[in-house]
């Protein structure tokens, strides 16, 4: 199934999401749109998220200091067709 994960806070939209980059699938971190780190899977975008291991957004928002989930569990699921 494709589709993404995601995390509406007060300070914008995070998101994890399937590209395909340099011919293979990673998972790429999003905030608003733009793109702040990849990885091998969605699990592991998410702990580098979570850990500070991904760019700042160009806003300057300071990640640590956010509510996220820690787990994709706690994120929501959007199927795309």
């Amino acid at each position: 199934m494709r589709g993404y994960w995601l995390c509406d806070t007060h300070q914008g939209a995070f998101r994890i999401e399937m590209i395909r980059l340099a011919g293979r699938d990673r998972f790429v971190v999003f905030f608003e749109n733009e793109a702040l780190g990849a990885s091998d899977t969605a699990e592991d975008a998410l702990s580098r998220l979570v850990r500070g291991g991904t760019h700042k957004p160009s806003c300057g928002l300071d990640i640590s200091r956010m509510p996220l989930p820690t787990a994709l569990s706690g994120w929501t699921f959007a199927s795309v067709p």
